[in-house]
């Protein structure tokens, strides 16, 4: 599945704030992102596999996480996030771009 259309799903199934961005410093890793804030979850910058692929890996050796493994950190995570965010807004300030 193209990580373009990995952001599509997890915005219409998870939140509509999610999205994936490339990291501008190391191309080969995007990165999951609520709103502006980066949540932690690393995936592949253009293609995510249904299965791991010990073969399939960022440039220093790093297998990239299968869908199932990047839905299981985003539900992870995505929920500290928020709370966190409601609790300290000011811990969280988006980029008006």
């Amino acid at each position: 599945m193209k990580t373009t259309d990995f952001e599509k799903q997890i915005q219409k199934d998870i939140d509509k704030d999610l999205s994936i961005r490339i990291n501008p410093n190391a191309t080969d890793i995007a990165g999951v992102y609520y709103k502006d804030l980066y949540i932690g979850v690393a995936v592949p910058p253009e293609t995510i596999k249904e299965e791991i692929d010990r073969g399939y890996t960022d440039r220093v050796g790093v297998p990239y996480k299968s869908i199932g493994m990047a839905l299981d950190f985003i539900n992870g995570k995505l929920p500290k996030y928020k709370k966190t965010i409601e609790e300290d807004p000011s811990l969280f300030v988006e980029d008006k771009k």
